[in-house]
């Protein structure tokens, strides 16, 4: 099985991704990737460009967004079908609803997990990144989620940001995906 980069983010996700669309395209075809998944932060900023740059590459673009629920914590959905992508832009809009109040500081994005696992049709979801995800902050909810999205369509996902405690975060994790019938990624 070839290598496909499900967790991407572009210089879109500020402070956490620093190369545009385009260059993580082409980078993605010298490595020879057959398909490279864009997920920023909280939208789908830059996959309009991904997808114009991968197809001159010849890589397959995934459209997809890391999520910021309503606990701060983090899952990666990726969009199967137009379905998928048309759900992922309703919970995209429905996490940033209330970001901007009429007075007051803004508001950092947050998604309600119940709407998730109501409109979780052609997408897949990953259990989140190292530092935030749900898989790791609470492992009941990602257990729960799974439960709606089903096996074939919710992974545990697996990342080495060489920080300290990856080995312990990575094998607390691979005993989650175990105990509840899941893959690791």
């Amino acid at each position: 099985m070839a290598y496909v980069e499900l967790h991407c983010h572009s210089a879109y996700s500020f402070l956490d991704g620093a190369s545009h669309p385009e260059e993580l395209a082409l980078r993605a075809a010298e490595l020879g990737y057959e398909a490279l998944a864009l997920t920023d932060h909280d939208g789908v900023y830059g996959s309009l460009e991904l997808a114009h740059a991968a197809k001159l590459a010849g890589v397959r673009a995934i459209t997809g967004a890391e999520v910021t629920l309503n606990d701060n914590s983090h899952v990666t959905l990726l969009v199967q079908s137009s379905q998928g992508y048309s759900n992922l832009c309703r919970l995209l809009t429905a996490a940033h609803a209330h970001t901007r109040p009429k007075d007051g500081e803004l508001v950092p994005p947050g998604l309600d997990p119940a709407l998730l696992a109501e409109l979780n049709e052609g997408l897949v979801c990953l259990s989140g990144c190292a530092r935030q995800g749900l898989g790791s902050r609470d492992p009941n909810a990602a257990v729960a989620l799974a439960r709606n999205f089903g096996p074939e369509r919710f992974y545990v996902e697996l990342q080495r940001p060489f920080e300290r405690g990856d080995a312990r975060r990575n094998a607390l994790l691979r005993d989650l995906a175990e105990h509840a019938g899941l893959q690791t990624i």
